[in-house]
């Protein structure tokens, strides 16, 4: 599969275009970025023949099957129709839109021209989390109450010293909610199911801005709570995610490290489940493999979908609360 990317950001630098040359049949032959020395310095730093200027002179390449877009989350609307529109599959960053509707257009668009359409949700493919699922299902740890959850994303200027769109309203939608957040609803969406109530609490540096801090708990059916906090920019990234049944507590914290604690009667076992050392690597490979087998991705546009409800809801909330 020949891959083009838009946007040549951190989360590209750091794994997402090796996470496309690592996987077998896969070839990254374009890129697209707007700064004309960065473009050059990706596209030399990672063996690319094809650097363009605009997505639409990328997207124009025949060559190009796939595209993965990872540019800020206002821009994933029209460069997914643009992509689907000009035959290639689209693989899109978290989180999928602004909001669910700008998501069903997504999905209907990638129906119409038979392309697949997935989103970067990594996180389903981290061993120690299908480890939790298994401990859960087999009754390991009894019923199911609560699970507790922290998480921070650092704000890293830009070279220029303004802040990253990730902190633009206009851009990314909001605050850490959209994103690392919802990598985390994603997840408890997986384990437990449709959400049937959200309370969420939200703090901003002011009224203009994205909250910097959230605090918000999802109920699920049968009465289990998940809570959790995202932050921006705290110090450390806690990185927790804490399971509390009946019989037992399952501790993965950190969760991108793949230890896996059981805390029961018995005493605690540690267990570890290492993910990937590129995140990215099984997401791709996911991918290619339900292009080619004509099957959804794990991470697909509907699963996507799911998670931009459920954030939606979460603002709602808060909306109603001040």
């Amino acid at each position: 599969m020949r891959w083009g990317i838009l946007g040549c950001g951190d989360v590209v630098r750091k794994r997402v275009a090796a996470a496309i040359q690592a996987v077998d049949g896969c070839q990254l032959l374009a890129v697209c970025r707007r700064d004309p020395d960065a473009l050059q310095q990706f596209c030399a730093g990672f063996s690319v023949p094809h650097g363009y200027p605009s997505a639409d002179q990328l997207l124009a390449n025949a060559d190009i099957d796939a595209v993965y877009i990872a540019t800020p989350v206002a821009l994933h609307l029209p460069q997914t129709l643009a992509a689907l529109a000009a035959g290639k599959h689209v693989l899109v960053e978290k989180p999928m839109a602004l909001d669910p509707q700008e998501c069903r257009l997504m999905i209907d668009a990638a129906k119409e021209v038979k392309r697949t359409l997935g989103v970067a949700y990594y996180r389903p493919f981290y061993p120690a989390l299908a480890r939790l699922a298994e401990l859960i299902k087999s009754g390991q740890l009894g019923e199911i109450l609560a699970v507790q959850i922290a998480c921070s994303a650092p704000i890293v200027p830009n070279e220029d010293g303004s802040l990253p769109w990730r902190v633009a309203m206009n851009e990314g939608g909001g605050g850490p909610i959209m994103d690392v957040g919802s990598h985390r609803i994603d997840v408890l969406l997986r384990l437990f199911g449709d959400v049937v109530d959200v309370r969420e609490v939200c703090s901003r540096k002011s009224t203009h801005e994205v909250e910097n801090v959230a605090n918000f708990v999802l109920q699920f059916a049968g009465g289990l709570q998940a809570s959790v906090t995202c932050l921006f920019d705290a110090g450390q990234d806690p990185d927790s995610f804490v399971v509390i049944g009946t019989k037992g507590i399952a501790d993965l914290g950190p969760l991108n490290s793949g230890r896996l604690i059981i805390r029961n009667e018995m005493g605690d076992q540690v267990e570890h489940h290492a993910p990937n050392a590129n995140f990215n690597v099984p997401l791709i490979a996911d991918f290619v493999a339900a292009v080619s087998e004509g099957r959804d991705p794990r991470a697909s546009g509907e699963t996507g979908l799911r998670v931009n409800e459920v954030i939606d809801q979460i603002y709602r909330d808060a909306q109603q609360a001040n």
